[in-house]
């Protein structure tokens, strides 16, 4: 059995509580509590204000359910009485939590007020009953267990029974526990819970006061489950409040909402002891500040705790009021219980509910008259006759509802005196249309390659099955999604005659179920249901879809002999169902090519490896990487290389096999110009290809020249030290101290640089670097070359460029150039600052040293 976790906001924020030293601030005029101006939330619920009418209660008793309580804080002691664990039966119920969560629960509702020390609680003096509930991490096995603690508080005579605890699941034993609180007095109240969901339970009962959190500018916390079962909202952002070992500090979400309604409720009972549990849930509702829409909603439920209007306010019969004509209707969420009065002067009251599937709703009523039916109920259906029915104290109707917006209209039946009516509201969905497929002989079949389905557990103990066929080896994905929490969903899937499949990893932060599964010939079963057996209102969705396995054109290619033909710009396409499988392929190359791969597609994130063989070279790979998977992702070219004319063979493999979808692989060869496969019809083309072959110059690993890119001082210095070489010159090596802090001694162009240097061609910084990537502009290869020629560089009389004047610090080096016929510009401009490229570099290292 998994763990079912049970807390208020627990895991997501609640007990991420801070423990805090906070600056004391005078409190003068609220209390004389230390902190008291850290606890916003009580002025916020005004309090502060209720505690000028009444401020304590020791005639009650107020049950918490939780963790335990520090019995011995500062704060708190007094006001606990001694406690039941039912974790560990027969020992004390100490808080025994990381993080204080009952201790910081029952500070909110009872630290002792205008006590001089730290914080208040909503009320000063109380009976607190610890019963601890859970264990140390927050956490309970057994959702009954907390139904346990109910009882335990009911037979100890509480009051008042707080639940800062949460279950998305619903329990009978749960249910049964409610239900007898009610008839014994006592007003539950427990925390909405704080999974972005509906509200969870025990807080989803009618008849259990359920409370969301809101920030300190009202506004919903978006943790804080909402929906028709919501009736308050409280702070629950950082309310101050006790930790245990008498500290202090912050808690978080609907756990810190919950007993701040508790600590009301039990305010209102000190001026009204005799209310029952019904007035009082009634009283709070109706004194609450009204958030959002007018009236109840479900974000923030009948609005925000008014503690001080609740303590000075008289219960109203009918605070639904003016709801009179269809346009005033006030709403009646499912789930809840609405109270009104009908008499001579006000005979019609309406009301809307909303329907959130189509089902039945259920309205059980409790009418003050002896009358058989002195009420007639009309309900107004979406695209439905409406239908009218007479009620009478203790009746129960059921009417059929489509999913959307429901009016429902009370009206005084003639000869009737003036009456007080209680309706209590339930719902459920209706069998969703694959009904009734509750074993395998009525399972639904399911058709297609691509399947979306619709289904719900419309009653306890329900269960879908759904068949499917498979015609050929493949693989079946599944996906199941409820649109509820409450739906703790389990997946089993079958062949027919075999064995079954569990899938079931339930995460409530993430409820979704799936399963993938390789699957052959035959009919399968999948049984999908709630893994608690519980009727549930809400809906999944199934999504089933089938890929076949890919079929290999190319196969049989497991050996180079049986490698499959390839030409220019051909894909390879493939599967390697087998960590053992190879593809092979096989290419001609006609003439000095620059053959490259890469990898549009690739089903794998990893473990593909790709070779390259010549014909007569098997015993060693000329190219290879096991990279292709990270190459395609990257959009890179996954192998590259010069190849002679011949024959060669391309190997593919892969550590990860995969089977349902194809590699897909290009092949391109490029025709190499000199060796170089960018510089066909380039102007420079045979400079370029002499020079290279003498050595001065070279180009890239992927058989590129990039003419056209710009020349750095580095590459500069390294061409003409190799033109000079090339022309018989002495250029020796360089052997002195290194004068430039950024051109350390492994630099590829290290000795270049420094000959350069050395020679007087190059010149560095004032600071001490020669700054070997900085490209060169035009100016500065004329100069350099003039330097390294030892040319007489003497002022012109006029220039040769409009945009190199006689003035400019080049000019002489750019004019004993063009003379010589070594250098050109763009017809009567030389474009000065323009950066040099590696072509223009090349065709003057020829000119000059006539290479």
């Amino acid at each position: 059995m998994r763990r079912v976790i049970i807390l208020g906001l627990v895991v997501a924020i609640g007990l991420a509580a801070v423990i805090a030293n906070v600056r004391a601030v005078s409190a003068a005029g609220i209390t004389s509590d230390r902190y008291i101006n850290n606890q916003t939330h009580l002025k916020q619920i005004k309090a502060d204000q209720a505690w000028k009418t009444v401020n304590s209660n020791n005639s009650i008793i107020i049950a918490v359910l939780d963790t335990g309580v520090d019995a011995n804080h500062p704060d708190l002691k007094g006001n606990v009485l001694p406690g039941i664990n039912l974790v560990n039966p027969g020992k004390s119920a100490h808080d025994d939590s990381a993080n204080g969560h009952g201790t910081a629960v029952a500070g909110i509702i009872a630290a002792k007020g205008n006590n001089g020390i730290g914080v208040s609680g909503v009320l000063w003096n109380a009976h607190i009953l610890p019963i601890k509930v859970l264990d140390k991490y927050g956490q309970q096995d057994n959702i009954d267990v907390i139904a346990k603690g109910i009882n335990m508080a009911l037979d100890r005579g509480a009051k008042v029974i707080l639940m800062s605890v949460s279950s998305m699941s619903y329990s009978k034993a749960l249910t049964e526990a409610v239900q007898r609180a009610e008839a014994s007095g006592a007003v539950l109240v427990a925390a909405s819970g704080n999974e972005s969901d509906r509200v969870a339970y025990p807080a989803a009962y009618p008849t259990v006061i359920a409370v969301g959190a809101v920030k300190s500018n009202n506004q919903p916390l978006s943790e804080s489950n909402s929906g028709p079962e919501l009736n308050l909202v409280a702070p629950g952002m950082n309310v101050y409040t006790t930790k245990p070992g008498g500290k202090y500090g912050t808690l978080s979400g609907t756990s810190a909402a919950a007993p701040q309604v508790a600590g009301a409720a039990a305010l209102v009972l000190a001026r009204r002891p005799n209310m029952s549990p019904f007035d009082v849930r009634q009283l709070l509702y109706q004194t609450a500040t009204d958030l959002g829409e007018r009236g109840w909603d479900r974000q923030t439920g009948y609005g925000l705790l008014n503690v001080d209007r609740a303590v000075r306010s008289n219960p109203s019969t009918d605070f639904h009021e003016p709801n009179n004509s269809m346009g005033q209707a006030s709403p009646f969420p499912i789930e809840s219980q609405i109270r009104g009065r009908l008499n001579q002067s006000d005979t019609i009251d309406w009301y809307k509910m909303d329907i959130p599937y189509d089902g039945k709703v259920t309205l059980r009523g409790s009418i003050s008259t002896s009358i058989s039916s002195p009420m007639a109920a009309t309900f107004y259906s979406e695209n439905r006759t409406p239908v009218t029915y007479y009620m009478g104290n203790g009746d129960t109707l059921t009417v059929p509802a489509k999913a959307g917006r429901m009016l429902i209209k009370l009206e005084r039946t003639g000869g009737v005196n003036a009456f007080t009516y209680v309706l209590t509201s339930s719902f459920s969905i209706n069998p969703d249309r694959y009904e009734r497929n509750n074993n395998m002989d009525t399972a639904r079949p399911l058709v297609g390659n691509q399947i979306s389905v619709t289904g719900n557990f419309h009653e306890e103990g329900d269960q879908d099955w759904f068949s499917y066929y498979v015609r050929e080896y493949g693989r079946l994905n599944i996906t199941v999604t409820p649109d509820t929490k409450r739906m703790d969903l389990n997946m089993r899937i079958g062949k027919q005659g075999q064995g079954w499949e569990e899938f079931d990893t339930w995460d409530r932060d993430n409820p979704v179920e799936r399963a993938q599964k390789d699957v052959s010939p035959g009919k399968y079963y999948i049984r999908i249901s709630e893994y608690w057996g519980n009727q549930v209102n809400g809906e999944y969705r199934l999504d089933l879809s089938f890929t076949p396995v890919r079929k290999d054109v190319n196969e049989p290619n497991d050996t180079y002999r049986q490698a499959s033909q390839l030409a220019n710009g051909t894909l390879m396409t493939g599967t390697l169902p087998t960590h053992t499988d190879s593809d092979w392929f096989q290419f001609t190359v006609d003439s000095e090519s620059y053959v490259s791969v890469r990898a549009p597609f690739v089903p794998v994130s990893k473990g593909m490896r790709i070779e390259i063989y010549g014909s007569h070279t098997f015993n060693y790979a000329l190219a290879a990487t096991d990279q292709v998977a990270q190459l395609s992702d990257q959009g890179k070219e996954v192998i590259g290389l010069k190849l002679k004319p011949g024959k060669y063979y391309i190997r593919l493999s892969s550590t990860v096999p995969f089977k349902y979808d194809a590699y897909r692989l290009t092949l391109h060869k490029e025709k190499l110009v000199d060796g170089y496969r960018d510089i066909a019809g380039h102007w420079a083309r045979a400079e370029i290809a002499r020079l290279t072959r003498k050595g001065v110059v070279k180009g890239f690993d992927n058989a590129t020249f990039q003419p056209n890119q710009q020349v750095t001082r580095a590459q500069f210095a390294t061409m003409l030290i190799q033109a000079m070489r090339a022309k018989g010159l002495p250029v020796g090596a360089y052997t002195g101290r290194n004068p430039f802090g950024d051109l350390s001694s492994s630099h590829w162009a290290y000795q270049p640089l420094l000959m350069a240097y050395k020679l007087g061609i190059m010149q560095g910084y004032p600071n001490r670097t020669i700054k070997p990537n900085q490209p060169i502009s035009r100016a500065e290869m004329a100069q350099m070359t003039a330097r390294a020629q030892n040319l007489l560089l003497t002022k012109h009389s006029r220039s040769s460029y409009r945009d190199v004047p006689i003035s400019h610090w080049a000019s002489p080096a750019i004019e004993a150039l063009t003379s010589r016929g070594w250098l050109k510009g763009y017809g009567n401009l030389f474009k000065p600052q323009g950066r040099a490229t590696r072509a223009e570099v090349v065709v003057l290292l020829a000119r000059v040293y006539k290479l």
